[in-house]
């Protein structure tokens, strides 16, 4: 279910945010404790996947200014070094995608 922006969701309420930054796009999905979508964005990298990601960034923790972020899980071919750098948990493609599917 989508919930598409922070006017359907209480001020504070705790968010938890997923990439999958790899070098064609960048997917980009931002739930609730109660895994409900708040906000999902599927960006081209055009070759800057790290470029795109820190727009992408800048302008939804901009946007979500008022909550807060309380974990940040990455995939995909840049997510290793995303993670390394963020602090955030990676996890590979294969195991997002069929925990994912688990929780359906």
């Amino acid at each position: 279910m989508l919930h598409k922006g922070k006017n359907k969701i209480p001020a504070g309420t705790k968010l938890n945010l997923g990439i999958d930054i790899g070098s064609i796009s960048l997917n980009i999905v931002l739930i609730d404790d109660d895994n409900k979508i708040i906000e999902n964005r599927y960006d081209y990298c055009h070759g800057k996947p790290f470029h795109r990601l820190r727009e992408v960034l800048s302008a939804l923790l901009e946007e979500y200014s008022d909550y807060q972020i309380v974990t940040l899980s990455l995939t995909g071919s840049g997510g290793k070094l995303v993670s390394e750098l963020t602090g955030g948990h990676y996890v590979n493609e294969i195991i997002a995608q069929s925990t994912s599917v688990s929780k359906l």
